[in-house]
């Protein structure tokens, strides 16, 4: 695409300057975590994929992103709480939508549920046409994190959830297949 050129972007946010170049995937993993399971896998991811990889957290700086045009890969993240993504992450696609359908995309949440009732509120915390044209789209076990949680979560979680699911688990062949994907 860019023959043997290479050409440097340079940017600056508040703590890093970042040297990139269009050689290498550069990818920015935006997530919104209310409790602290979606903020773990977007760490793990961190890890997992190839090239610069930055984090975002939409909780901490949902007023002073970083220039989402130098990433040519964005990771989405937020957490399903009573059926419904995160209103950091639904107000950030929103405001981005554009943008976002001129990157390589990659989708997730993290649910309580598996299998068709998160595959559904998978299909429902993301607009259609970015979950038809993202490249990897998946939603993650989450975990109940009860010491994080207030007297209603509480109630709900043991109200909503089996005693069997209530369970923590953090699934690695998940995101691990996630991150192979975004890095083919």
């Amino acid at each position: 695409m860019f023959g043997r050129a290479r050409h440097w972007i340079v940017f600056c946010s508040a703590e890093h300057l970042f040297f990139y170049t269009n050689e290498m995937n550069n990818t920015i993993v935006v997530y919104a975590s209310r409790h602290g399971t979606t903020k773990e896998y977007a760490r793990k991811l961190l890890k997992l994929l190839d090239g610069n990889v930055d984090l975002c957290s939409l909780d901490e700086r949902a007023n002073s992103m970083p220039d989402l045009s130098v990433y040519n890969t964005i990771v989405i993240g937020g957490s399903i709480h009573y059926g419904k993504n995160s209103k950091l992450v639904l107000s950030f696609v929103e405001d981005n939508m554009e943008l976002l359908k001129t990157k390589r995309l990659g989708l997730f949440v993290t649910s309580h549920f598996d299998g068709e009732k998160a595959m559904d509120q998978l299909r429902n915390a993301y607009p259609r046409e970015l979950l038809e044209r993202a490249l990897v789209v998946n939603y993650f076990d989450g975990e109940l994190l009860y010491p994080k949680m207030n007297f209603i979560e509480k109630l709900v979680a043991k109200l909503v959830l089996k005693a069997d699911e209530i369970q923590p688990i953090i699934s690695k062949p998940k995101i691990m297949g996630f991150a192979n994907k975004l890095n083919e």
